[in-house]
């Protein structure tokens, strides 16, 4: 969802890092990025046993949630997605959202722009123990669907996403609205677009 649906990865960092400022803990950039593609509750636990274990991970995700919340009123969807959606609806293709984001912001984000509706099934944080780079998100996402894996594009921003999505034996395609294109290349992906149209030229009809 974040950086393929939405255009939501640079808030989640937002929240992330004001986050740890109210708790008064130390952050770069470069370690928020690391977690692009992966969950809260992955972070938070990393931060409460290597950073700082004065704050329950509890707490850290609700205010995390909170400064998201308000963050949303700058929400848009990603450059070409609706097209492309539609295209992929005209060929009566199963969709699924298989994201490391909880039900809470995938609600969240669905009273603003109403866009789980375009998916047959919706794969969250909750539903695996294991998240990206794990395969398990994808693994259910495929059994979910009753879709075979060697007919199955994976479209991902991240590299954590695109680990996860090779791992479970997809054709993963990188796109390029949180990371260059040699980075989700040198991450496993099949290929790498810069928007969604260019998808299309990649799929065998």
């Amino acid at each position: 969802m974040d950086g393929v649906v939405i255009d939501s990865e640079r808030l989640h960092l937002r929240a992330m890092g004001l986050t740890l400022e109210k708790f008064g803990i130390s952050y770069t950039q470069s370690f928020l990025n690391e977690y692009v593609g992966r969950s809260d509750e992955s972070f938070f636990d990393f931060v409460f046993n290597n950073l700082d274990s004065s704050h329950e991970v509890e707490d850290m995700l609700e205010n995390k949630n909170l400064y998201f919340e308000d963050l949303l009123k700058d929400l848009q969807y990603v450059d070409g997605y609706l097209d492309f959606m539609r295209f992929v609806k005209e060929q009566k293709w199963k969709t699924g959202l298989v994201t490391s984001s909880s039900l809470f912001t995938v609600n969240k984000v669905n009273e603003l722009l109403n866009h789980t509706h375009s998916f047959d099934i919706i794969i969250t944080e909750e539903d695996t123990k294991k998240h990206k780079p794990f395969p398990d998100p994808y693994l259910l996402g495929l059994m979910s669907l009753d879709a075979d894996k060697s007919t199955t594009l994976v479209i991902e921003d991240s590299i954590n996403g695109i680990i996860s999505g090779k791992a479970a034996g997809c054709k993963v395609a990188g796109i390029t609205t949180s990371f260059e294109a040699k980075t989700l290349l040198d991450a496993g992906a099949d290929f790498v677009v810069n928007c969604f149209n260019e998808i299309i030229y990649y799929i065998d009809l």
